[in-house]
């Protein structure tokens, strides 16, 4: 499975490994991981694998589209689906959704701050 599949964490085996996140599809509609090695757990880390997942998401969207068009026009629109899956993973509102938060405070001008930094 994904999770299974997937590498969050380095090997302690002695194996090199490339720790750079990456988002992995294997054109078989079925075959998507992630390639990472999370540090300690980090806010940091949490949004690496949202913006990751969001490539996860583009790839599983457009499984069944034919070759040409899987990869996107541009890289930059894929990366954008990236950031906007680690953007909406950022928020209050999700944050204190999985339990990560123990208020949510709502606040524009603090949402505001946080998108234009």
């Amino acid at each position: 499975t994904f999770w299974d599949l997937s590498m969050l964490e380095k090997p302690d085996d002695g194996r090199e490994v490339i720790c750079h996140a990456t988002a992995w599809d294997f054109y078989d509609a079925e075959d998507y991981r992630i390639r990472m090695c999370t540090r300690d757990f980090s806010f940091e880390d949490l949004n690496t694998i949202h913006h990751e997942l969001g490539h996860i998401q583009y790839d599983q969207h457009y499984k069944t589209m034919p070759q040409v068009y899987r990869d996107g026009a541009n890289d930059g629109f894929h990366e954008a689906i990236g950031e906007l899956m680690a953007m909406a993973g950022a928020t209050p509102s999700h944050l204190y959704s999985i339990g990560l938060l123990d208020e949510l405070v709502e606040d524009e001008e603090l949402d505001l701050n946080f998108l234009m930094s």
